[in-house]
């Protein structure tokens, strides 16, 4: 495991302040999974050898416009996306 820095730790925990109340059980969730598991939650997906070619293709490309959509500040709290899920049960 890496040291890290006393200035990422700080940066961190600043990020982990200024979260939204809405968004921390979702951080901390991610968080203990990142101490736990200690790697990408998206890794077994590249390797299981279940996707074929072109599903691995539009999994990349909807990651993609949804990392895009991200850095042009369109997310959406994911207590909204959960709701639109359950509402499709």
């Amino acid at each position: 495991m890496d040291v890290m820095s006393d200035a990422a730790k700080k940066e961190l925990h600043d990020l982990v302040d200024a979260l939204p109340e809405s968004e921390l059980h979702a951080a901390r969730r991610y968080l203990v999974f990142l101490r736990d598991e200690g790697t990408d939650p998206y890794a077994d997906l590249e390797y299981d050898g279940e996707m074929d070619e072109e599903e691995r293709e539009k999994l990349h490309a909807s990651l993609e416009r949804g990392m895009e959509q991200m850095r042009a500040g369109q997310g959406r709290p994911a207590e909204e996306l959960l709701s639109r899920l359950r509402a499709k049960e």
